[in-house]
């Protein structure tokens, strides 16, 4: 059993990572907490994935670089998180091995599901903000979005994106 009183070192996150990933037994849904604790997640549901390859699609086509929908993110006090949405500009992306964990890619987006709750999500963003990660993106359940940086939630995206999300998938 793991020692969930101890902070692991961000060595040790990403190598339990990686075993993690090897491991064909391992869950499909899953991010580690700063203690290395295993957090197991619900499967998406439909709605949810389509308005995260929505949000990719919409930045792919405003800011150029490339927009992945859950890619792992190494993050300064938070472990190592899966944000539904990430981007960065193509060179940062080319620039990476393969397999690897993130470190601060510059814009991160979280669509919120029935399950989340405001203290963890809380968590996390701090730890994306403090892990360098620029702004954060948080879509609510009826389909409100906030635009989070250092200095707090923001009405618009220092990134000049306009998100326009559909309707529909909020009814």
């Amino acid at each position: 059993m793991m020692d969930t009183t101890t902070l692991v070192s961000p060595d040790e996150l990403i190598q339990r990572w990686a075993e993690l990933a090897q491991d064909e037994q391992s869950p499909d849904y899953y991010e580690l907490t700063e203690y290395g604790e295993l957090v197991l997640s619900p499967k998406p549901t439909n709605r949810h994935q389509r308005l995260c390859t929505e949000i990719a699609f919409q930045l792919r086509s405003q800011l150029g670089g490339e927009a992945v929908v859950e890619a792992a993110i190494l993050t300064a006090s938070a472990g190592v998180r899966v944000p539904d949405v990430v981007w960065m500009p193509t060179a940062r992306w080319d620039q990476l091995a393969r397999n690897a964990v993130l470190e601060a890619p510059e814009l991160v987006v979280e669509v919120l599901s029935p399950g989340n709750r405001t203290p963890e999500m809380q968590h996390k963003i701090q730890g994306y903000l403090q892990s360098g990660v620029k702004e954060v993106i948080v879509v609510g359940l009826t389909g409100t979005i906030e635009y989070i940086r250092q200095d707090g939630v923001q009405p618009t995206s220092q990134f000049t994106l306009t998100l326009a999300l559909p309707a529909q998938l909020f009814s």
